[in-house]
């Protein structure tokens, strides 16, 4: 392969063509043009600019000219990367080289640490006990890729984020010699401390705003699961008489079910022994349902129903008045394709169920069209069409009025793999702006381009079990990301649903297919972008540092674009996620790992890094119920801290969730009973008593609890304000981006 010089436009070039002509007749050779013979990819030159060198000799160069000059002014397209001249010009004695330095990530210098089998961004060292450092945290992490400067050099200038908080620059350098180049840091953690901070109730301090707290919004929940997944694997109906919705699992004599939903529960729950039981084909679990519910539902128990009514009404009448409902599916996650689960959950014949085909757009539609019959169910419940207080709405405006009436503005979304019908191998304009239409004339407003697969819009983020598409070594991340980004077809149903005003949800994107979303968004000042059930990755260790987390600078970009932030509440195990410091140096000890304490470390991180855009409500929860998610778990009683407690971690009665108690008194009082905001005792439904101390967040109608826990353990009334307007600015931001067009 050869790169000719070639002609083109412009005074610069146009002076270094006569430049090179008064060369050839100043030689007396005839016109002959240089040319660069094949490119070489050589070692990186720069691992602080990133730069990797690129080489090839100079061809045709006429005989008694200068190599030298001919050289200096020969241009090229290197790596997709356009050079006037040589970055060096290089006389070997038998040929000209030229030396092109190219921008190229993977000579950026990077830290990377390997722990057991794994690579992470830094390796947990432990508690520091003596020193200057005593009573710390430290990290430590090598650094690669150093070129173009010594290895103490570069170590002073790599940055590294840890608990939220950028480092410029290593504690320690340490060279190490044959191991490398090590940097090590020193982190406030309260696992470290003799007597870490008590836990005290947040005070009850002002609000930022007098305007009254229009209540939260949940901006991820999959309300008609069981009609996904080929009818099998979730079990429970979210409306209907509790017996007959709510029954024994499995109901009847179906031993499909029996031994799809039973295996699949046991993969869930991580356990060697469940997985174990789930390849023998001998998982089983507690079957009982209505009136006992032994062991369903729970935070843990991930394919039984979450939200029936009566707990939907229940965190209703605790302040939420905005629910995004959206239809899911994956053929794949329990039986099919390439990501290894085949091999144990064999003999699940998802694929020939009668009931219930996989194909993702019927499974959209049937689900949509399941929350319309259960919104008329309601309304029979109360009086008659229009009466009841679970409303579907189709545009901002209705939400605002459903919202100020004190009912529930429900939404209806799309987290499917193939929206549209958009594979990889087939995905064409027709079928955006059809398949768009359609999904519009559905009365969804809110939808994920992307979900767990890649498809024809863009990959899909590689995190946990989930694969799919060609991966890459993405280093900022310590693991493989998907090598896709955004697609021309992704940027195109993207523009679709910009122009009918949709909410675009870019979670569960590949960190290309984000940054390229975010930036087409920018182009365009599109404010309805979110991601609506995230983590944080400035505030994650480990495994959770993946590129299904997005970091910091990315959710700003959303915030900034008049978007919203959704926590999904189950942010991980004690390892998994950091310990906030406020700048003042408070802080709510993370002690018990997998719990609600584990939620308001990354909750404060992401209060702290919204500043005042998240007391207008752009932050928010997105529980992800009936989604297959782990929820909070206890803090108190035999299942206390499963995500792993700190050595010197105490459970002080008055931090417990403590009754009666009410959502906060300025949240618009729901259209029913007064009594309705304030919860006597804990929750009982059919024989089974619901004590969140306990049980942690079994199901949707403990979010009352969930909010009055994170109160208990030290976040201020302020710092929940955003959750509590959270429900008024989804709407304000819904209705942006309907006004956008006009714009």
């Amino acid at each position: 392969m050869f790169v000719k010089l070639h002609l083109s436009t412009g005074k610069k070039r146009a002076d270094k063509f006569l430049c090179f002509f008064l060369l050839l007749f100043l030689s007396g050779a005839g016109f002959a043009a240089p040319y660069w013979g094949e490119f070489k990819k050589d070692e990186c030159t720069s691992s602080k600019l990133g730069l990797r060198q690129y080489s090839s000799i100079l061809h045709e160069i006429p005989a008694g000219s200068s190599w030298e000059s001919a050289c200096e002014i020969a241009d090229a397209n290197v790596a997709g990367v356009y050079f006037e001249q040589p970055t060096r010009c290089v006389n070997s004695g038998f040929n000209m080289w030229g030396e092109f330095d190219v921008p190229d990530n993977s000579c950026a210098a990077y830290w990377a640490a390997n722990v057991g089998t794994e690579t992470h961004t830094a390796q947990d060292d432990g508690c520091v006990s003596d020193g200057a450092f005593a009573g710390k945290r430290k990290f430590a992490s090598r650094l690669f890729n150093i070129a173009g400067e010594s290895w103490e050099a570069a170590c002073a200038r790599m940055p590294m984020t840890l608990a939220g908080k950028r480092y410029e620059q290593p504690h320690h350098c340490v060279n190490r010699n044959g191991a490398g180049m090590w940097g090590e840091w020193f982190i406030p953690d309260s696992r470290c401390e003799a007597n870490p901070a008590p836990y005290v109730r947040g005070a009850e301090d002002a609000l930022a705003s007098t305007e009254p707290l229009s209540g939260f919004v949940d901006m991820h929940t999959h309300l008609m699961s069981h009609l996904g997944f080929g009818g099998i694997i979730f079990h429970g109906q979210p409306y209907g008489n509790p017996a007959t919705a709510l029954a024994h699992c499995p109901s009847g004599n179906d031993e499909e079910h029996a031994e799809g939903h039973s295996r699949v529960e046991a993969i869930l729950q991580d356990g060697i022994d469940d997985i174990l039981a789930a390849a023998l084909g001998t998982a089983r679990h507690e079957f009982a349902g209505y009136p006992n519910l032994p062991f369903w539902p729970a935070h843990n128990s991930l394919t039984h129903q979450t939200m029936y009514y009566d707990w939907i009404e229940r965190a209703y009448k605790g302040g939420l008045r905005t629910m995004v409902v959206l239809a899911v599916n994956g053929d794949y996650m329990f039986g099919a394709t390439d990501n290894g689960l085949p091999d144990i959950v064999k003999g699940i014949s998802i694929a020939d169920n009668p009931i219930y085909d996989l194909d993702d757009m019927a499974t959209l539609r049937r689900q949509t069209q399941a929350v319309f019959a259960m919104e008329a169910w309601v309304d029979e419940k109360f009086g008659g069409p229009g009466k009841g207080w679970f409303r579907v709405v189709k545009s901002a405006e209705d939400a605002q009025a459903i919202v100020a009436a004190g009912k529930l503005a429900v939404i209806l979304g799309s987290e499917v793999d193939y929206l549209l019908g958009c594979t990889p191998e087939q995905c064409t304009d027709g079928m955006v702006e059809a398949g768009i239409e359609e999904i519009y004339n559905l009365g969804i407003r809110y939808a994920f381009p992307i979900h767990l697969k890649t498809n024809g819009f863009g990959g899909a983020a590689l995190y946990n079990i989930l694969t799919g598409g060609e991966s890459y070594d993405c280093q900022a991340f310590g693991q493989d990301c998907n090598q896709l980004g955004l697609t021309d077809m992704g940027a195109k149903v993207m523009e679709a649903m910009m122009e009918k005003g949709m909410i675009i949800d870019v979670g569960h994107m590949s960190a290309r297919a984000l940054e390229g979303a975010l930036t087409l968004a920018e182009e365009h000042q599109y404010p309805g972008i979110v991601t609506g059930h995230s983590g944080a990755y400035d505030m994650a260790n480990g495994g959770n540092r993946h590129e299904a987390n997005p970091p910091g600078y990315q959710l700003q970009r959303i915030l900034n674009l008049g978007g919203m932030v959704g926590l999904i509440p189950g942010q991980g195990n004690l390892n998994n996620v950091s310990e906030w410091r406020n700048n003042d140096g408070s802080y709510i000890a993370h002690g018990c790992g997998g719990t609600s304490q584990t939620f308001a470390q990354t909750y404060q991180y992401l209060y702290n890094l919204s500043g005042d855009l998240a007391k207008q409500g752009r932050i928010a929860v997105g529980t992800d119920f009936n989604g297959f998610a782990h929820e909070p778990g206890p803090r108190f009683g035999s299942h206390a801290c499963e995500g792993g407690m700190a050595d010197n971690y105490t459970q002080p009665e008055s931090s417990k969730v403590r009754y009666p108690f009410a959502p906060d008194p300025k949240i618009i009082p729901p259209a029913i009973a007064d009594s309705a905001t304030l919860f006597e005792s804990p929750y009982e439904f059919g024989n089974r008593i619901f004590d969140f101390n306990t049980e942690g967040l079994s199901h949707i109608g403990l979010m009352p609890e969930f909010f009055e826990d994170l109160r208990q353990q030290g976040l201020k009334r302020s710092e929940l304000e955003p959750v509590y307007r959270s429900a008024g600015y989804f709407a304000t931001m819904w209705k942006n981006a309907q006004a956008w067009e006009s714009q």
